[in-house]
């Protein structure tokens, strides 16, 4: 798979162009925080839009008319164009076109921006409407790091520790779809400690975090802090055994599993007007 190295004096990360997903970050030890992509997960860090987990029927509707839409969108399998490049940053986009109109008839161009510096990496997000009409929404990032963050770490000491606590309700998906039911925030006191009781049934969804940024650890050793600006929520998620967890930063949420509805009028979704855009980003440093 062809991808482009950005390096910077304590950290190096790659990323495809298919999908323009990072498949891996390393530090100046060579040690490496990204999941490889096997079984069972066959992914790194893909980009999610313009739906995030599933629609009902796995169907859009958009006027009078309904459009397949793929499971977290169609971004994150497609090839990417290359508008910049350096040593240490790339910069990638999508633009609708005659393929992506068959499951979202929008004019849109996604951009997304790498940039390396000291251990960190940050990802910036352009959604841009080049349409006449108003233009629904979601988009999430989706990094999978290493579970446990050193082979000679238990899985069972992993934290993951946010910056507020966190107070409103978890929510859970069956069949990707968002389920009625409100759980009690497991980030309450902020600290979330990592097992795979947690992702028996899926992902942990907190549509609406209060931080602004987390810490992911083993309590000794190395850590990951990811910081976000635009996005609304985080999820949390792995599958039970697998030596991965994902965090991943989220605009938008999952369709109710009974929602009927327009495109534009499901909850969460964020909407663009015609010739505008919104920008939103995330960093991960490595402590």
């Amino acid at each position: 798979m062809a991808s482009l190295v950005l390096r910077d004096r304590e950290i190096s990360v790659a990323v495809a162009l298919h999908g323009a997903e990072p498949v891996s970050i390393r530090d100046e030890d060579d040690h490496e925080y990204l999941w490889s992509g096997e079984d069972p997960w066959r992914r790194h860090a893909p980009v999610l839009f313009p739906v995030i987990c599933r629609v009902p029927d796995d169907r859009v509707r958009v006027g009078d008319r309904t459009y397949p839409m793929p499971q977290h969108g169609f971004a994150r399998d497609r090839e990417w164009s290359v508008v910049d490049s350096g040593h240490d940053r790339a910069s990638l986009v999508l633009v609708a076109d005659d393929e992506t109109r068959e499951h979202y008839p929008y004019d849109f161009a996604l951009a997304v921006t790498y940039v390396v510096e000291g251990r960190s990496l940050s990802v910036h997000y352009t959604v841009e409407n080049r349409g006449d009409v108003p233009m629904p929404f979601d988009l999430g990032s989706h990094p999978a790091f290493v579970w446990p963050l050193e082979d000679d770490q238990p899985r069972s000491m992993h934290q993951v520790r946010f910056d507020e606590p966190e107070t409103a309700p978890a929510r859970r998906v069956v069949d990707n779809l968002l389920t009625d039911e409100r759980f009690d925030n497991p980030a309450w006191d902020r600290v979330v400690t990592l097992n795979d009781s947690w992702f028996t049934e899926g992902a942990v969804i907190l549509p609406e975090v209060a931080s602004r940024g987390l810490v992911y650890s083993s309590g000794a050793g190395r850590q990951v802090r990811l910081t976000w600006t635009g996005f609304t929520g985080i999820t949390l998620w792995s599958v039970p055994g697998a030596r991965f967890v994902c965090i991943e930063p989220w605009r938008g949420r999952p369709a109710p599993a009974d929602y009927v509805g327009e495109l534009a009028g499901k909850p969460g979704v964020a909407v663009v007007a015609p010739g505008g855009r919104e920008e939103l980003s995330y960093a991960i440093e490595l402590l």
